[in-house]
C-alpha cells in the first residue's frame, strides 16, 4: 500500500511539472497572454512538419500577414512578386511601412514554400525573448496571444504567431538580429518603433493623437468598394470625437478602432491597452457607434485607426 501511494505521488508530481507553463520575461507595458503547453507543443509540431519536404499546409489559412522586415526579403522573390493582391501599408506618423497579406490559401502556400527556403536545416523552435517581443509589439496593434514562436537559425530569427483556436498561422515576420546590432541587442540599448530601429532619443514627447492608419485591403479592392473621400470621412469623423474626449486625458494608453465597412451595416470593434480612462472610453465607443459613416459599394473593406493618449511613440 505504501509503495502504491508513493508511485501515485510521483505520478502526480510528474504530471504537474509536465503541465506547467513555460513563462518568459515580458517587458513592462506589453500585454502577453499565455496558452496551455499542449497547444504550444502542437504548434511546434505543425512548424516542424511543414518545414519538411512533405508539407501538408495544415498551419495555413487564407489570410497570412508578412511583417515589414521579412517582407524586405520576400518582396523581390520571383514567385511572390506574381501575387497581385494583398498589399498592406502601415501608416505610422510620417512613415509608411510595406507588408503583405495573402488573400487565399494558394497564395499562402506560395509564401510558405518560399519562406521554407530561407530556413536552414539546423534550427530551433522556442518562445520569444524580450527584444523580439519589443520589436513585435512595436509593429502590431493588438495584444500578443500565444502561440507565439521563434524559428531560430544561425543567421536569422523568424516570428510566427498562430491563432489559438485553430492553430492557423496569422503573422510571419523576421526579428531584427543582424550581426551588426547583436551586441546592442544584448546590451538592451536598441529600441524599435513601428518596425524601425530607433535610438534612445527618438521617443519624442507624450502626445494624444492619431498614430496610425492601417488599410487591410488592396488598392484595387479599395477603388472598387470605396473612395478616398469615404476613407477620409471615416478618419476625420472619428478624429473629431477622439480629440474632443481625450484631449485633456492624463491617463496613458492606446486605442484601436477597427472598421469593417459593409454595403448594408458597418461593424466597429474597439480594443485598448495600458491605463486608459475607461469612463471616457465608454463615451468614445458610444459616440463612434452612433456616428453615421459611409458604406461600401459592394464588398466589405477593413481599416484600423490606432490612437495614442498621453503616450510616447513607442512603449514606455
Amino acid at each position: 500500500m505504501k509503495l502504491t501511494k508513493t508511485l501515485f505521488l510521483l505520478f502526480v508530481i510528474n504530471l504537474s511539472l509536465a503541465q506547467k507553463k513555460e513563462t518568459i520575461n515580458v517587458p513592462k507595458g506589453i500585454v502577453y497572454n499565455y496558452c496551455d503547453n499542449k497547444i504550444i507543443e502542437k504548434a511546434k509540431k505543425l512548424i516542424t512538419d511543414n518545414l519538411s519536404e512533405n508539407s501538408d499546409y495544415r498551419l495555413l489559412q487564407n489570410n497570412l500577414i508578412i511583417g515589414p522586415i521579412l517582407w524586405k526579403s520576400l518582396k523581390v522573390n520571383e514567385k511572390i512578386e506574381k501575387i497581385e493582391k494583398g498589399k498592406v501599408q502601415f501608416h505610422v506618423d510620417d512613415l509608411i511601412l510595406d507588408g503583405k497579406m495573402s488573400q487565399d490559401i494558394n497564395d499562402s502556400k506560395i509564401i510558405w514554400d518560399e519562406f521554407k527556403k530561407l530556413v536552414s536545416d539546423e534550427y530551433t523552435i522556442r518562445k520569444a525573448n524580450e527584444q523580439e517581443l519589443k520589436y513585435y509589439w512595436s509593429v502590431i496593434s493588438f495584444d500578443i496571444d500565444e502561440p507565439l514562436l521563434i524559428i531560430e537559425t544561425k543567421e536569422h530569427n523568424y516570428i510566427l504567431n498562430f491563432l489559438k483556436k485553430d492553430l492557423k498561422l496569422m503573422w510571419l515576420d523576421e526579428a531584427p538580429n543582424s550581426k551588426e546590432n547583436k551586441e546592442k541587442l544584448d546590451n538592451d540599448v536598441v529600441k524599435y518603433q513601428n518596425g524601425k530601429e530607433v535610438n534612445s532619443n527618438s521617443k519624442g514627447i507624450k502626445e494624444t493623437k492619431l498614430e496610425q492608419v492601417v488599410l487591410l485591403n488592396t488598392d484595387e479592392e479599395l477603388k472598387k468598394n470605396s473612395s478616398f473621400e469615404d476613407i477620409k470621412s471615416i478618419v476625420d469623423k472619428t478624429n473629431l470625437i477622439f480629440d474632443e474626449l481625450f484631449k485633456n486625458s492624463e491617463k496613458p494608453g492606446k486605442i484601436m478602432v477597427e472598421f469593417e465597412i459593409k454595403k448594408d451595416k458597418n461593424v466597429i470593434q474597439f480594443s485598448v491597452r495600458d491605463e486608459l480612462d475607461l469612463e471616457i472610453m465608454k463615451e468614445f465607443e458610444k459616440r463612434v457607434n452612433n456616428e453615421k459613416y459611409p458604406n461600401s459599394k459592394k464588398s466589405p473593406i477593413k481599416l484600423q485607426l490606432i490612437y495614442k493618449v498621453n503616450s510616447y511613440n513607442e512603449t514606455e
